[in-house]
């Protein structure tokens, strides 16, 4: 049984400065394989190892390698695969991708597809092998994708499958790292199959939230679904109630400190997201209520009264579920706007007291 070096390949600068101190026992590639695969103890096959990593392949290398894998009877089928792994010169052209996606695609035994899907890490290639039947080519498959234009439909299709918890947990984890201009696409692509509300919840709860409100909650519906039929246009207000829910639920310090900018900035823009805000804030979690008390601060600097009046009612709310200094600065600024005139001091009152 051939173990898995992947973790050894990555050998330090110091180590591979021993190199000189190595007594070469084998002249090529080749039986480097061999050496590690039939070394006797650890030291053996860590010299093999380090000969490995540090020779760099040539073109005649690299299909050494390719031909070690393809051949099922040879024994350094896995570390020849993990060693196309380790020394990628082959990425430099299409034809080799090509090549490394040929092999996993081939291949039957699932340890070494795993290692050459390995290979293919931060290609876009590597999505193919997602739905891999078996689960260990699978996750390294969900490992190795990026998160890109190409990338997204499988990745998509693996979610609304639900029926690999450790793939879509993965999966959901890279989702935290899609650029925002890529969200509108990830939305677009929702109508290719049908999903049920968990996973389009998680999937939402898994997106940067700008993009989302902006587009679910602060624009249009587009023309790409208004002009569709029937049953497009439910599902996409159905995005809209989960997407809102999700907002609400969890809101981030991006989202939060951009409703109350331009709440105070915007009357139009307050009364439309007047509920969305207070909902937001009273799910806030305190540590980031006692941030966006500053934020408020910050903004209410030398501001008109209508504005004071219009970030009032988050403050008010946020009155409640803080304590200590955080719950001080909040009555200090509240008792501050009142001092400003009688209109609104009677405002901030009504607030507070529910009324209105």
């Amino acid at each position: 049984m051939v173990m898995d070096i992947r973790h050894l390949l990555a050998v330090d600068d110091a180590q591979a400065e021993k190199v000189d101190d190595i007594k070469e026992v084998a002249p090529g590639l080749g039986e480097w394989l061999y050496e590690c695969v039939e070394a006797s103890d650890f030291a053996a096959q860590a010299r093999a190892l380090l000969q490995l990593r540090l020779s760099v392949p040539s073109e005649e290398g690299i299909e050494l390698l390719r031909a070690i894998v393809a051949d099922v009877a040879d024994v350094r089928r896995l570390l020849a695969a993990q060693m196309l792994g380790h020394h990628r010169i082959w990425l430099a052209t299409a034809a080799g991708v090509r090549r490394q996606v040929v092999l996993a695609r081939e291949e039957e035994d699932s340890v070494v597809a795993a290692a050459l899907v390995w290979g293919l890490h931060q290609c876009d290639e590597a999505a193919e092998f997602i739905g891999h039947a078996d689960s260990q080519v699978a996750r390294e498959a969900v490992l190795a994708t990026p998160i890109s234009r190409r990338t997204l439909s499988p990745i998509l299709a693996a979610l609304r499958a639900e029926n690999r918890p450790e793939v879509e947990r993965i999966l959901l984890h890279k989702m935290h790292q899609i650029h925002p201009s890529l969200v509108r696409y990830l939305v677009d692509l929702l109508a290719e199959g049908s999903w049920g509300d968990e996973a389009l919840r998680s999937l939402f709860a898994s997106l940067p939230q700008m993009p989302l409100f902006e587009l679910f909650l602060d624009g249009r519906q587009p023309a790409a679904w208004a002009l569709g039929d029937a049953e497009r246009s439910r599902f996409w207000q159905r995005l809209v109630r989960l997407v809102s829910s999700v907002l609400v639920e969890c809101p981030g310090n991006e989202l939060m400190r951009y409703l109350l900018s331009r709440s105070g900035d915007d009357e139009s823009f307050a009364r439309r997201h007047a509920q969305l805000l207070r909902a937001a804030v009273q799910r806030a979690d305190a540590d980031l209520g006692a941030v966006l008390v500053g934020h408020v601060e910050r903004l209410t600097f030398g501001a008109s009264e209508d504005k004071v009046v219009r970030l009032a009612q988050a403050l008010v709310d946020l009155s409640v579920r803080l304590d200590g200094d955080a719950a001080n600065k909040v009555n200090s600024l509240l008792e501050e706007w009142k001092s400003r005139s009688a209109d609104l001091k009677l405002k901030i009152y009504h607030l507070e007291q529910g009324i209105g």
